[in-house]
């Protein structure tokens, strides 16, 4: 992955997020990890990324996501994105955590996705990266050949980093007749591993990081 840079108020934020893969299960902060917090985009489409699926409407793309059966939409109206989100002025909408979507085709093979409106409660990736509600995040799902799919992410937020940086490259295969299991995250299995597992074993500050 890209080493964001990050700016000092990043920085600050970046200080306050214990990831699982330095802190374990028993130190972490992590939203998911503790209380089966949804991902947000951008980190719903790199991490648990089991299955997907796309259903296409007259005015809009509904995608499909296999963990924690999530659907998303992404508008293909030519509307644009909502300004203000979370702000106190009249009409301001609410963060979502998968955000405000709208797409428009760059050609025959590559869909473009811009959100923003995120909720900034969420983390960019597993590693703790924050993000604002300023954060804008592009998607570009291009389509290889008929079987292969490859999605690349760039997270554009100011306040946090000092430049725009790109995520890890996605490759999806298409399988014919695949079906979408249910795979969810449930509140109270995680209460019952934290409480005779996770918390228990404690947590080790100084262990090793895994990879992001």
């Amino acid at each position: 992955m890209e080493q964001p840079s990050l700016t000092p108020l990043g920085q600050q934020l970046m200080s306050q997020n214990k990831p699982l893969g330095k802190f374990s299960p028993a130190g972490t902060n992590d939203p998911h990890v503790r209380y089966c917090d949804p991902f947000g985009v951008p980190q719903n489409m790199i991490n648990e990324i089991r299955g997907m699926s796309f259903a296409t409407m007259p005015n809009r793309i509904v995608m499909l996501l296999q963990f924690q059966d999530i659907w998303r939409e992404i508008w293909l109206d030519g509307r644009v994105l909502p300004a203000g989100v979370g702000g106190s002025q009249k009409g301001a909408l609410d963060p979502r955590y998968n955000g405000y979507s709208v797409g428009h085709w760059e050609d025959d093979n590559t869909l473009i996705v811009d959100t923003t409106g995120l909720d900034d409660r969420t983390w960019v990736t597993s590693a703790g990266y924050p993000h604002t509600l300023d954060a804008h995040v592009q998607e570009r799902f291009t389509r290889k050949d008929h079987n292969d799919m490859t999605l690349t992410i760039t997270v554009d937020d100011p306040k946090i980093y000092t430049k725009p940086f790109s995520l890890p490259a996605q490759n999806f295969r298409w399988i014919p007749n695949q079906e979408l299991d249910e795979w969810l995250c449930l509140p109270s299995d995680v209460m019952e591993y934290l409480k005779t597992m996770g918390d228990p074993a404690g947590s080790d500050p100084n262990a090793a990081p895994q990879p992001r």
